[in-house]
This record gives C-alpha cells, sequence and structure tokens, in this order.
C-alpha cells in the first residue's frame, strides 16, 4: 500500500444545492491530505470521470469548525463515494460514484470490510 488512494463516503454535510462543497473529516486533511489547516494550500483536482479532464485548481476553505473543497461532479445522488489518487505535490486525480457505477458496490466493499485506526467517527473512509 502507497497511501496515495483515499476512498470516502459523500454525505448531505452541505445541505441541498452545496454538493460539491466537500467537507472531508479532520483526520482526512490530516492522514490523506496531510493539509496544514492554519496555511491550507490550494489543491489541483483532475476529475477522470469526464471525457476530457482538465485540472482545477480549489482552495481549502474554513467555514466555522470546518474545512470544505469545491470538487466538481460531487452533485451526485447520495449515497455517493469519491476516490482520490494523488498524482504529485497537493495534486490529485479523482472519481466520484453514485449507486448506478459498479465501482461504487467495490469501493463500499472496501469501506464495510477494512478498518481504519484513526477515523473518530462520522462518514467512513480509508487511505489505501
Amino acid at each position: 500500500m502507497t497511501n496515495d488512494d483515499l476512498i470516502m463516503e459523500l454525505t448531505m454535510e452541505q445541505g441541498p444545492g452545496r454538493e460539491t462543497q466537500v467537507q472531508p473529516p479532520i483526520g482526512v486533511w490530516a492522514h490523506y491530505f496531510g493539509v496544514e489547516l492554519d496555511a491550507p494550500p490550494r489543491l489541483r483536482l483532475t476529475n477522470r470521470k469526464r471525457r476530457n479532464p482538465r485540472p482545477e485548481t480549489r482552495p481549502v476553505v474554513e467555514h466555522d469548525h470546518n474545512w470544505t473543497v469545491e470538487i466538481t461532479g460531487a452533485d451526485v445522488a447520495r449515497p455517493a463515494i469519491i476516490r482520490f489518487h494523488r498524482t504529485g505535490t497537493n495534486r490529485y486525480d479523482y472519481w466520484i460514484y453514485d449507486q448506478q457505477d459498479t465501482e461504487y458496490e467495490t469501493c463500499r466493499w472496501i469501506l464495510n470490510n477494512f478498518q481504519n485506526p484513526v477515523r473518530q467517527r462520522g462518514r467512513r473512509w480509508l487511505v489505501i
């Protein structure tokens, strides 16, 4: 395992109309993205499910007690899963799977069957 991949549930944490504002738990920011929340970086994100994927640079934004990042394509029906793959410093490819995607069941099985020793509570996520 290289720790270059993250599988994470997408929930309705931001409510209707703001589904693209993904809110990873603090553990994800620390253990996967390695973000210093005192000086958050801009992330270069590429949606690999798009026909002609183009990288987008997105800031990590503080909202009261949590941090979000805008993810193009995250406005799918819930439950859904996002998978990230690190391609460089603050650079990530990602795929969003809803229940219609065969990859959704594979990722869901992984989240259901592998323990995450650093996850505290809330949504399921796993760095692999």
